[in-house]
């Protein structure tokens, strides 16, 4: 009987905590750290898996007013990361962190797309600030709160000079995974008093490659149209001598 009741009681608590989705995100200033995970009810507002949304987050003088970290797995595989407006409210420069991460991307792949876009308003005299990109071929999690598993594929600076002051562009990295991998997306923003970021963007896009037996398939695929094109071709040519000979 006592083994039923922990066995009941077991079961019970599997079915009320709720598992952790993979989707992660993180946002830090050196002193506090702000997590949430896809799902968790306290803090992410999407309501939609593989959408994980955030509004209002203070840290200490920070204000970042959405953040939204999202996932797409299949042929094309999708991680990215943005916010409308991300504001040093303090007295003093600072620099703000952000991490965010998802497993299990669908493989094989060959290569990694990354990209990135934001805008710096009254932040001419900050220091360099980074976005940053990760995968891993061991499918290791990142954002958990702040590592970031796996190969650095690609790290890119930049320094306001003018107010406002653009940033954007693209970059294909080699990568290979012949299993389920993670992507790490990071940015480390340098803001004076007062300086803020909007139009923040950054992404990573990889597209699978198909299998050899899928290559074969397809070839086949292609020799079977081939082939029922040329009986046609002849068949046409048949009839157009037979006509003609009546």
């Amino acid at each position: 009987m006592r083994n039923l009741l922990l066995g009941a009681t077991f079961l019970a608590a599997i079915g009320t905590t709720p598992a952790q989705a993979a989707l992660q995100l993180s946002i830090t200033d050196g002193t506090n750290t702000f997590s949430c995970h896809d799902g968790q009810l306290s803090c992410d507002l999407s309501g939609g898996a593989n959408n994980l949304l955030t509004v209002g987050t203070t840290l200490d003088g920070f204000f970042v007013q959405v953040t939204l970290a999202q996932s797409t797995f299949g042929s094309h595989n999708i991680l990215q990361l943005s916010s409308s407006n991300i504001a040093n409210n303090g007295s003093l420069p600072g620099t703000i962190s952000f991490v965010a991460s998802d497993t299990s991307f669908s493989a094989p792949v060959s290569s990694i797309e990354e990209s990135a876009s934001l805008t710096f308003n009254s932040d001419v005299g900050a220091g360099p600030s980074s976005v940053s990109f990760f995968a891993d071929p061991l499918n290791a999690q990142g954002a958990n709160p702040l590592n970031t598993p796996g190969t650095l594929l690609d790290t890119v600076s930049g320094t306001p000079t003018t107010d406002p002051d653009s940033f954007s562009g693209s970059k294909l990295s080699l990568f290979a995974a012949g299993g389920p991998f993670s992507m790490t997306e990071s940015a480390s923003l340098n803001l004076i008093a007062g300086g803020s970021v909007t139009g923040f963007d950054q992404s990573m896009t990889s597209s699978s490659v198909p299998e050899p037996s899928t290559w074969a398939m397809l070839g086949l695929g292609f020799g079977v149209l081939a082939l029922v094109g040329f009986k046609r071709s002849r068949n046409i040519e048949r009839k157009d001598r037979l006509a003609y000979s009546l």
